[in-house]
């Protein structure tokens, strides 16, 4: 069976050929079953014909095959038993539309899991000649699985021990493995809560004093300054005053009120002084406070009192820098490599090399020196994360065969591009030295 990747705007499929034969019967009821849509846990599909050709076309949007999904971080014991209860499910579903089993494709490359809900989806093909087995199907899996975590292996490898005995059917093998661990997962005891709140009571500590940040410091500078500034304005008021009882003659009246206002004034202008003044000597011993800890934080030479003098004089001592060229040192040979001879460096070694980004303020430096590598901006999921938003979640691989290094599409949302061309997607494309690589919008120079 051949399949080709294939992405309009806004969804991904991956399509094969669909057989013509019109005497299939059985084929034609399955085809129907699976464009509705009506069992679960399988890729929804679609014929479509293009030059009086069918095909299929199985809808992969927001998914990745297991393969490369746990490429980097193996398969755990939950994800394992997700993935076996969702095979199980489909099964199930599949005798619910009298479907056999003989159409489902058992390879790790076929079976998809969608990365926003983890829910995985098997693949089936009515044209499907020759079924890998489920022994081989549970060895693919034991590749894939995570072996520090014990509980996944004990798991992989109970099912490839059931999955050798041929008397065993597919579905049982499902509901034995599955039965076992999830008695297990149910009778696990749940841990005390040591720290209950009915049982025991501490003393919650007190909060910690909230730093004043700069800008709270800047803002009571800035009131300090403007008490002050009203203080200048109540005196000039009181002086105003002043020269208007020195060149006017005023009546009983208005002569109580300028005095009145004065004294106001005088008043309000010594509390605006002394406000300002403290609120401005406050501002500043926030400031000299948080100088001398940042002082007491730093390294100083107090430190290193049990530093012998020698070494602390030899510390203080200038640098002084000698030519290597003396003619002490030219009388005599400095080691045994000054009459040696001069080796011819030549590139038979092999080079390890790097990818180096081009169009980013900082440069991003993937090493490819151990491959294969799995590139993207899931963490957990990737070997070298890319944060940025035009690189899909798992974009691409790097791998090493012998011919050479080799980068991989991993059917990414915006694509791979190599010296300007678009990759295929899941297809080897062979890259060296010199080579430019875009990911996304993110481009790379091979060095």
């Amino acid at each position: 069976m051949e399949f080709k990747f294939y992405r309009d705007l806004k969804h991904s499929y991956m399509v094969c050929n669909c057989d013509n034969d019109e005497e299939n019967k059985d084929a034609k009821y399955q085809l129907k079953i699976l464009e509705s849509g009506r069992v679960k846990r399988l890729l929804k599909c679609n014929i479509r014909a293009i030059n009086q050709e069918n095909f299929l076309y199985y809808d992969i949007t927001s998914m990745i095959n297991i393969a490369d999904r746990f490429s980097a971080k193996g398969l755990g014991k939950d994800q394992l038993l997700k993935l076996l209860s969702d095979m199980k499910e489909m099964m199930e579903n599949l005798s619910e539309f009298l479907m056999g089993e003989e159409g489902i494709v058992l390879d790790t490359k076929n079976v998809f899991v969608n990365l926003s809900s983890g829910e995985y989806s098997f693949m089936y093909y009515p044209y499907l000649k020759e079924q890998k087995s489920f022994e081989e199907f549970a060895e693919q899996l034991l590749d894939i699985v995570d072996h520090d975590d014990e509980g996944a292996v004990d798991m992989i490898y109970e099912l490839c021990d059931k999955a050798h005995i041929k008397e065993m059917l597919f579905l049982d093998v499902l509901e034995d493995v599955l039965g076992k661990n999830v008695e297990e997962k149910e009778q696990k005891p749940v841990e005390e809560d040591f720290y209950a709140e009915d049982e025991y009571s501490f003393d919650e500590p007190e909060d910690d004093p909230v730093e004043e940040s700069r800008m709270e410091r800047s803002k009571r500078k800035l009131s300090g300054k403007v008490q002050i500034l009203f203080f200048f304005m109540f005196i000039a008021v009181i002086a105003g005053i002043m020269y208007v009882r020195m060149n006017y003659i005023l009546t009983k009246e208005e002569n109580l009120l300028s005095i009145g206002i004065m004294l106001i004034s005088g008043i309000t202008g010594a509390v605006a002084l002394i406000g300002g003044i403290k609120t401005m000597n406050d501002s500043r011993s926030v400031e000299e406070n948080k100088v001398t800890e940042e002082m007491d934080d730093s390294d100083s030479f107090e430190d290193y009192e049990d530093y012998d003098d020698e070494d602390y004089e030899a510390y203080r001592a200038p640098v002084r820098v000698t030519s290597s060229f003396s003619g002490e040192m030219t009388s005599k040979p400095h080691n045994d490599y000054c009459d040696a001879e001069t080796v011819v460096l030549t590139d038979n070694e092999e080079k390890e090399m790097t990818l180096y980004s081009t169009n980013l303020d900082k440069t991003i430096r993937i090493a490819l020196d151990k491959l294969p590598i799995t590139i993207g901006k899931m963490e957990g999921c990737v070997d070298r994360i890319i944060p940025d938003s035009s690189v899909s979640r798992l974009h691409c691989r790097i791998v090493k065969d012998q011919n050479g290094i080799a980068l991989i599409d991993l059917g990414s949302t915006n694509g791979s591009f190599v010296n300007g061309l678009k990759i295929a997607a899941q297809k080897k494309t062979y890259i060296d030295e010199g080579d430019e690589v875009k990911l996304g919008r993110i481009c790379f120079d091979l060095r």
